[in-house]
């Protein structure tokens, strides 16, 4: 893809045109990668290539060689007055042909855009949660439309990756002997909010090591995996913190909760 089309895509978002997307059809795309400006280190492009090649790998999208439809990651600066705003685009740009003529014209067939404001302290971590939920949304339209929900990944993924344990009664046994309380995370096999709180809140690493710090984290699946029953309500995902000694739980988190709001509730929690 050269720098040409790469501007054309950013001129052509820049004009806010509104149309209805859909992403049927969408089975092969030339995935593409660009930041403009000085704000955003240039070292990011690999986190967001990374994270577009994951997203396109899990929906079974074909990337292999060249295809006249790009599927776009944009980063740009924005000024507004003095203030400098971060602006992240996930677009679809490819030649359509006009109804009614034999003409094909470049056009945005998919758009999605997420602003925020520029911190050189924060703009790394802004901008791998603006990628992370654009790509969230797509995945999971993506999915629907074609008539199958995207299931969320498998809790031994996250587990792993994170140390969660699997198994109830031995993050009850290990909650006893390390004094912390539990965290019981409950997700079901099609929830695309339970992936969204899994990806964009519970494996960010400030997360993972305020919830270490304090309890002994479990995740269950409530379609298939065994856990007290006083504990299954009808929202996923749902967290349910848990005093080991009692068994009883003394507060729930129902729905997903972004970053900041569960991080202040971790904070917040003095539970002995």
């Amino acid at each position: 893809m050269n720098r040409f089309f790469i501007l054309l895509l950013f001129a052509a978002t820049w004009l806010g045109a509104e149309s209805i997307f859909t992403l049927r059809g969408v089975d092969k795309v030339y995935p593409v990668v660009d930041i403009s400006g000085e704000k955003v280190p240039k070292s990011s492009k690999a986190y967001l290539r990374e994270a577009l090649d994951t997203m396109t790998g899990e929906l079974g999208i074909d990337t292999a060689g060249y295809s006249g439809r790009s599927l776009a990651l944009l980063v740009a600066e924005q000024y507004v007055g003095k203030s400098v705003l971060i602006s992240v685009r996930l677009v679809i740009g490819e030649q359509v042909q006009r109804s009614g003529s034999e003409d094909k014209v470049f056009a945005l067939t998919y758009q999605n855009a997420l602003t925020f404001p520029y911190d050189s302290d924060t703009v790394e971590e802004n901008l791998e949660d603006s990628v992370d939920e654009l790509l969230a949304k797509f995945a999971d339209q993506y999915a629907q439309e074609r008539g199958t929900l995207k299931r969320v990944k498998e809790k031994g993924s996250l587990a792993a990756s994170l140390d969660y344990e699997t198994n109830f009664d031995n993050a009850l046994k290990r909650a006893n002997k390390e004094h912390k309380n539990v965290m019981l995370v409950l997700v079901a096999n099609y929830c695309p909010w339970c992936r969204k709180f899994e990806e964009l809140v519970l494996r960010k690493e400030d997360v993972n090591t305020l919830v270490h710090s304090k309890y002994v984290p479990v995740i269950l699946n409530k379609e298939k995996d065994a856990f007290p029953p006083e504990f299954n309500i009808s929202f996923t995902p749902v967290v349910h913190f848990i005093d080991p000694a009692t068994q009883k739980g003394y507060h729930t988190v129902a729905g997903y909760n972004s970053r900041e709001e569960f991080i202040h509730w971790l904070e917040s929690d003095k539970h002995p």
